[in-house]
This record gives C-alpha cells, sequence and structure tokens, in this order.
C-alpha cells in the first residue's frame, strides 16, 4: 500500500513538529498528557492531516478491547494502527473507570507514535536558566493559565510565523532565561528545560512577548 500524499503531507508535519509538551507530573516524573498530545497534533491539521481513535470488540470478549488509531489525509489515504486494551481490572470494581483510565493511557501513546511525536523537545532546548541574574525583570503581567488537564476540546494553537519570530527573539534576547523562567512559573510548566515545544498557545505569545517588551 503506497501512501504518496500522506507521506509528503506527514514529512512536512514533521519537519516543523517533533515533539509534544511535557504538562504534567506523576509518581514517575513529568509526562505529555493527552490534551497535550491532542494539541501538538492539531497542528497537523495545516497539512491536511487528520485523526480518529475508536475502540473495536475483539473475537474473545474476555481479551479486552482494541484502540484504533486512523491518520488520515485528505487525499483518501489513511494509515491506521491497533493497540489492545486488556479486560484486567486489578483492585477497581469498576469495570468501565478502569477501561477508561486503559484508555486514556493508551490514546496519548498512540497519538504520539502516528504522527511520529516525542514527548520531549531534544533539539533548540535552552540550558537551565542560572540561579542568578544579573537584572531582574518587573513583576511579570498577570496572564491566564490554562492548565493542560482542562483544556477545551479545540485547542486554539498559536500562529507557526508568530512562534518563529517570537522565539528569533528571545535567542537575541540576552535576559533570555529570565524571561522563560518567568514563562516556566506562570504556566506552572513542569518540564526541567524549556524549549519551543513548550510555546503552544497564543496565551502564551502573549505573555513572553510583554516581558520582551520590559527587558528593551
Amino acid at each position: 500500500m503506497v501512501l504518496k500524499d500522506l507521506a509528503k503531507a506527514l514529512s512536512q508535519f514533521q519537519a516543523r513538529h517533533v515533539s509534544a509538551t511535557r504538562d504534567s507530573k506523576g509518581n514517575y516524573g513529568t509526562y505529555t498528557s493527552l490534551a497535550a498530545a491532542l494539541a501538538a497534533a492539531q497542528a497537523a491539521t495545516e497539512f491536511g492531516l487528520a485523526h480518529t481513535q475508536t475502540m473495536k470488540a475483539v473475537a474473545e470478549p474476555e481479551t479486552g478491547h482494541l484502540l484504533v488509531t486512523t491518520l488520515l489525509h485528505v487525499s483518501g489515504d489513511q494509515l491506521t494502527s491497533e493497540i489492545l486494551l486488556p479486560n484486567k481490572t486489578d483492585a477497581r470494581a469498576n469495570y468501565m473507570q478502569a477501561l477508561g483510565s486503559a484508555l486514556t493511557y493508551a490514546r496519548r501513546y498512540a497519538i504520539l507514535a502516528i504522527y511520529g511525536l516525542a514527548s520531549e523537545d531534544d533539539d533548540c532546548q535552552t540550558p537551565a536558566p542560572a540561579p542568578a541574574a544579573k537584572k531582574v525583570l518587573p513583576k511579570p503581567i498577570a496572564a491566564k493559565v490554562v492548565p493542560a488537564d482542562v483544556l477545551p476540546a479545540v485547542v486554539i494553537l498559536l500562529d507557526a510565523e508568530r512562534k518563529e519570530r517570537l522565539c528569533s527573539e528571545l535567542k537575541a534576547s540576552p535576559l533570555k532565561d529570565v524571561i522563560l523562567l518567568a514563562f516556566k512559573n506562570e504556566f506552572n510548566i513542569q518540564a526541567e528545560r524549556m524549549g519551543p515545544s513548550q510555546i503552544q498557545l497564543p496565551a502564551h505569545a502573549d505573555f513572553l512577548e510583554a516581558q520582551l517588551v520590559q527587558s528593551y
């Protein structure tokens, strides 16, 4: 099966997007939530890509269910992957609650896998901010924090051109580390190292642009 149009669109998407934000913290460190995975994947619509995630019963009901993730292209090309969701519930008495947890867990991994996204940005990362800075910025301008676990179903992502311009200005600023530290604290970002993948929403750009203006 040749997926010429889908392959071209996916390669264009991956040339600009390589990771999803690690926006949540669990028992074993930070991780990418389902909302953050969906937010990262939404940028693929610019290239004619979309996806669906459905469930399918297997032949032996006691085995579990299949999560079917389908990557679609406007040309009609599509690529499908399947993940088995076992019926094991461990100590949970509520079967649907256990299934829901397994489904959420599997969905985020399936999305990252089918789009070829990593859960952190290895390229263009900034070093950890220095513990002390010679110049202290004024108190950051208040911005509305959007916790990852309450993101709306449709997430408005930052315009790619605006993001590219903003990243260039940050790199050129002598107070880049201080500004990124303020950004990290303002939006409660758990990742230890900051990179372009953390700048995803218009609210992020509004905050960073305000800090850059103050630093001039």
